[in-house]
C-alpha cells in the first residue's frame, strides 16, 4: 500500500479509483476504497457488507423518488445510496399518538386527588372527628355539645375549657362576672395620616406623651406584612385628655405629614 502523502482531497480526487467491489462466496461484498486520513496520508479501507433487502410500504411518491435516475458523474451508477460515502444508519419511525391529551387529564385529576386527600389529613372535627370543619358538621346537634359551649362556638359568650381561645377583655373576672359587650368608646380618638414608620412607643413617648396616661394605643396593620394602614386608635383616661388632645393636635405636622383627629364613635349632641 503507497504511504505517499498528498496536498489535498482535490489533488487526491483523480489519483483515487473507483471502490474495488468483490462478492463472496457467502453472498457477502468487500469493498476496497483509497482514503485520506488525519495526517493526509492516503490509506486503504477495506468494507465487508452484506446486503439485506426488507420490503416495506411507502407512499407512491417516495416509491417513484427512489427510482429516480441519477445524473452527473453518478448517472450509471445503480439506485440508491453509494456505500463507499454514505453509512446507512438505523430507521427511526416518528410515531405521533392522539393520547397525550388523556395523560395530562389523567395526571391532572391524580393531582387534585392528592390535594384533597391533604386538605382531609388536616380538617379534622371536634364534635365527630370527621375530615370536616366543626361548624358544617352534620352530627353537631346530635351528638352535641352543651349549650354554653354551642353559644361560645356562635360567639355569644366566653367559655373557659372550651377548648376554644378567649380574648382576655372578653374573659370572665374573678367573681365569674363577664365583661359587657358594648366597649366604651367614649374617649377614644382615632388619628389618621400617620407616618407608616410611626409606632405605638413612639406615640406614647413623643405624640401624646404630655395626655397621659393613655388606657390603649393600637396602630391598624396589614395582617400579611404588618405595615402600618396610617390611622390608629388611641383610648385617654378621661374625655377632657381626649377633648383636648383633639384641639390641639389635629392639623398639626407629625414626621412630615398632617395629622387627622376625629372621635371613634359619633358623639351625642
Amino acid at each position: 500500500m503507497s504511504t505517499s502523502v498528498l496536498g489535498s482531497w482535490a489533488d487526491a480526487e483523480g489519483e483515487f479509483s473507483a471502490p474495488d467491489v468483490t462478492v463472496n462466496p457467502d453472498g457477502t461484498k468487500t469493498v476496497v476504497t483509497y482514503r485520506l486520513n488525519q495526517d493526509g496520508k492516503k490509506v486503504k479501507v477495506t468494507q465487508r457488507i452484506r446486503e439485506v433487502k426488507v420490503q416495506e410500504k411507502v407512499h407512491p411518491l417516495i416509491a417513484l423518488r427512489k427510482n429516480w435516475k441519477k445524473y452527473g458523474k453518478e448517472k450509471n451508477s445503480p439506485p440508491g445510496p453509494d456505500t463507499s460515502t454514505t453509512q446507512i444508519g438505523e430507521k427511526v419511525e416518528l410515531k405521533l399518538g392522539t393520547s397525550w391529551k388523556e395523560t395530562e387529564k389523567a395526571a391532572e385529576e391524580e393531582k387534585q386527588q392528592d390535594a384533597q386527600k391533604v386538605v382531609r389529613n388536616s380538617i379534622q372535627c371536634r364534635t365527630c372527628g370527621g375530615d370536616h370543619f366543626t361548624a358544617q358538621c352534620p352530627f353537631k346537634e346530635t351528638l352535641g355539645a352543651s349549650q354554653p359551649q354551642k353559644e361560645a362556638e356562635a360567639g355569644d359568650i366566653p367559655v373557659s375549657g372550651s377548648g376554644k381561645y378567649v380574648p382576655r377583655h372578653l374573659r370572665a373576672d374573678a367573681n365569674g362576672n363577664l365583661p359587657s359587650r358594648d366597649r366604651d368608646d367614649s374617649t377614644t380618638l382615632k388619628i389618621s395620616q400617620l407616618n407608616t414608620f410611626v409606632d405605638e412607643d413612639m406615640m406614647r413617648n413623643e405624640l401624646l406623651a404630655r395626655f397621659g396616661p393613655l388606657q390603649r394605643v393600637t396602630i391598624v396593620r396589614n395582617k400579611e406584612t404588618g405595615e402600618s394602614k396610617g390611622f390608629a386608635y388611641v383610648a385617654f383616661a378621661t374625655e377632657e385628655l381626649a377633648q383636648a388632645a383633639l384641639d390641639q393636635l389635629n392639623g398639626k405636622g407629625y414626621h412630615s405629614l398632617i395629622l387627622h383627629l376625629e372621635w371613634s364613635k359619633k358623639r351625642k349632641q
